[in-house]
């Protein structure tokens, strides 16, 4: 007889296999009704299917759009949200502290796995880990409810199956319901505005066990201890307990604290986590790495936009402390401290190895983000007139208040601003996305108060490194000492950013910038130019399809404003090193024209493109491509012309009908057709103008059972053509000259009739001079072979 925990998890399973809307709502009507007692076999089954694990995806919380999939989105994220059916499933089964789950260890961190199997249990992890009986090995993680999901959630982003199943593009499918819940699980668990988070719980029990730490060198101990840190101490997790400093058997954690430390700790530890590939290998066993897929170590754009959204969070999280010694409010105060190193190796990393491209600006924001803490300052109103509230929101007003964060993170500033020197100099600054990336971190470090910040730290170091001598009179020498050693190791030699190593690279990138500025110049007054000599017919198809054909992927508009970018740029460089215009070397620059014809010559195939699409009777296109200094080819269509692809500027309805119309009449009237063609006279004449004239096309060899078959040549016979009727050029001209009739009180059918005279006429005077024509040009062709001879 089957009991209802059975029954349970057959209903569970049967609701997984339905539609996604229908599936929620089972469930959510499942998880109300059923017991505690059936609801833990449901649990653990609902979250492998909701995040897969190494044969499928999920539910497609990467996939799923506001946009493509409105009615999924919604019912998703009201299903997963924090206050939502699964949340309420994890704090029905959280008061059991016996109830646990395993989480694999494969599913975690190279560097947490990497450590594990050394023996050095992080902090954070010590409650949690089960070892093998036999071995002594840790095989998985022991969690509560809501541990378990949030692990399985941080995960999903960085599960490398994921980078090989998915299908979408990575780079702008971002506004996916996973994007959505993990801004609303940070804004939830760490509340700016000093509300609890909700729903208030009881205390929870955690069960430490009594386990014996391997001893390790005790660098190697402070560098995992910066890795993974323990955000609170265990005083401040029981505040009740008679001996903070000896092991405490069981930890009373706020209920207030530590769900917003687990959210913090684990988001952290997985989206945080950089590791080269050439790192993989010797960190992990050769038997791993062969059974899990290669991780790219280039991240997603979902990724990075997802840890900056986590470093804005952190900054308005601590930025909202009150000072009132609650729990809450000691995680505030020393969650930044505690996070920082980790965010600064990360975002060096992944600086150091991103592209040269424009996604570079996805890490460049997520790093500007964290430099600027108080653009996420709440309380603070802007009321200066003439004066955006995002730009007021960039300024320091009170530089006592940040100069602690400036000393914590200098590294931040000074090492990554270096290392973005050469960088600068390697991009291609006539982009718009690049001139605007150099100009909002030229912005941002034009401030007064934050160069002279990091001037008044750096006068107490010398150009070797920090000078002993002059520490103990200092009350900043030590945290910036103590940060380089931690972060870079022992043998770093920091490089002032005022020094004149780095001066001079700025004035090679003030060169830069200055070609950079002449060809952005240079290649806008081209393109106005070419907008200016434009065809009329163009114009218009420019006004009815919104396109500009006449320059490249990029508008007018963009390109206006880089010489903005560049000449701000400039200044604000030279205002940041105090550099004087007479020290710049007075080098003759050029624009760049080499460049300049590559963007020239885009713009170019844009512009043959749109011609060919308004004349039909061409049957080649311009394909860009990558060839020495050829920036596009001329590839003709040598098959049957009738048999194109439907162009962008037809109507492919008319297309396919008046091609089965004309290929019924060719191949009932094809001899009469031929005669009609061929016929001398002036009747003939007339047909000539009509028909299409005979064609050769080739037949390219084809794969077949025996090898490849030989191409040869096919001779199409005069036909007749309506494809020129279906462009949609000429039916808006025919729309717009019937409303003109209509208007000025003619019939529609007038109006047709008197184009179809027009068109006649036409006609018949090109059939009048066809012979003068032929005779002309049979003439210049015998003149040419007689000078040839």
């Amino acid at each position: 007889m089957a009991t209802s925990t059975d029954i349970a998890t057959i209903r569970v399973q049967r609701y997984l296999n339905m539609p996604l809307v229908q599936r929620c709502k089972k469930i959510a009507t499942l998880i109300e009704e059923s017991s505690t007692t059936e609801l833990q076999h449901v649990f653990p089954i609902l979250v492998d299917s909701l995040f897969g694990t190494t044969d499928n995806i999920g539910w497609g919380l990467h996939s799923i759009t506001f946009k493509k999939n409105p009615q999924e989105h919604e019912t998703l994220c009201n299903f997963l949200n924090p206050q939502g059916p699964v949340f309420s499933l994890c704090y029905k089964l959280l008061p059991d502290c016996y109830l646990k789950y395993n989480f694999p260890v494969s599913y975690l961190p190279v560097k947490i796995r990497s450590m594990l199997e050394e023996g050095v249990i992080p902090p954070f992890y010590l409650d949690k880990i089960r070892d093998d009986q036999g071995t002594r090995v840790v095989s998985a993680l022991n969690m509560n409810p809501f541990e378990y999901y949030i692990f399985h959630f941080a995960y999903h982003l960085t599960n490398p199956w994921l980078q090989v199943q998915q299908q979408d593009n990575v780079w702008v499918n971002w506004e996916t319901v996973y994007v959505q819940l993990a801004h609303c699980y940070l804004y939830h668990f760490l509340p700016r505005d000093n509300s609890p988070v909700l729903p208030i719980i009881g205390p929870y029990i955690r069960k430490t066990p009594q386990r014996k730490l391997v001893q390790s060198p005790e660098s190697k101990r402070d560098y995992y201890r910066l890795q993974t840190p323990r955000l609170l101490r265990t005083s401040i997790l029981s505040p009740g307990s008679p001996n903070s400093t000896s092991t405490v058997p069981q930890q009373q954690c706020l209920p207030q604290v530590w769900r917003s430390e687990t959210v913090v700790q684990v988001f952290l530890d997985f989206w945080l986590e950089y590791i080269e590939e050439d790192q993989l290998n010797s960190r992990l066993g050769s038997s791993y790495v062969a059974s899990v897929p290669r991780r790219h170590s280039i991240h997603s754009g979902e990724h990075i936009r997802l840890v900056r959204a986590f470093i804005k969070t952190l900054h308005e999280f601590a930025n909202s402390a009150l000072g009132d010694k609650s729990a809450m409010d000691e995680l505030k105060r020393i969650i930044l401290p505690s996070v920082q190193g980790k965010i600064y190796t990360f975002l060096r990393k992944a600086i150091y190895h991103w592209p040269l491209d424009s996604s570079f600006r996805l890490i460049l924001e997520a790093w500007l983000s964290f430099i600027q803490p108080w653009r996420y300052f709440p309380g603070i109103s802007y009321t200066k007139e003439g004066k955006s509230e995002e730009e007021e929101r960039g300024k320091i007003y009170d530089a006592y208040r940040w100069m602690p964060f400036v000393v914590n993170n200098l590294l931040a500033y000074t090492a990554i601003f270096q290392q973005l020197l050469p960088r600068f100099m390697r991009t291609d600054l006539v982009a718009p996305k690049n001139a605007l990336m150099l100009f909002r971190v030229t912005k941002v470090f034009s401030q007064p108060y934050l160069s002279k910040m990091i001037c008044e730290v750096e006068s107490h170091m010398d150009d070797v490194g920090l000078s002993r001598s002059r520490i103990s009179s200092n009350q900043w020498a030590s945290i910036v000492r103590q940060q380089i050693l931690e972060l870079e190791g022992p043998t770093y030699q920091y490089i002032p950013m005022f020094a004149m190593s780095t001066a001079s690279q700025v004035v090679c990138l003030l060169s830069t910038i200055k070609q950079a500025h002449l060809t952005a110049t240079s290649l806008i007054d081209a393109l106005e130019n070419k907008r200016k000599n434009r065809r009329y017919l163009i114009a218009i198809w420019e006004f009815f399809n919104d396109e500009d054909y006449f320059s490249d992927d990029i508008s007018i508009e963009e390109r206006r404003r880089v010489p903005l970018y560049l000449a701000n740029a400039q200044q604000q460089l030279i205002e940041i090193f105090e550099i004087r215009v007479e020290d710049i070397p007075q080098v003759a620059i050029e624009a760049d024209q080499e460049y300049h014809e590559s963007i020239l010559s885009t713009s170019f195939c844009h512009q043959s493109q749109t011609d060919s699409s308004l004349d039909t009777s061409k049957p080649g296109v311009f394909v860009p491509i990558q060839k020495d200094r050829q920036s596009c080819q001329y590839i003709e269509y040598m098959g049957d012309p009738e048999l194109q692809p439907v162009r962008s500027n037809e109507c492919a309805f008319l297309v396919r009908h008046f091609y089965k119309l004309c290929a019924y009449v060719n191949v009932k009237y094809r001899h009469k057709i031929v005669n009609m063609y061929h016929q001398r006279g002036f009747f003939g004449s007339v047909c000539r103008q009509i028909l299409q004239p005979p064609t050769k096309v080739v037949k390219l060899p084809k794969r077949t059972l025996d090898g490849f078959s030989s191409g040869y040549e096919e001779r199409i016979p005069p036909r007749l053509s309506l494809r020129p009727l279906a462009n949609y050029s000429l039916l808006l001209t025919v729309c717009l000259g019937m409303f003109i009739a209509w208007f000025m009180n003619y019939g529609a059918f007038a109006f047709l009739g008197l184009v179809f005279c027009i068109w006649f006429l036409y006609i018949i005077i090109r059939a009048t001079i066809e012979p003068w024509t032929r005779w002309n040009i049979s003439r210049f062709r015998t003149n040419a072979t007689f000078s040839v001879n």
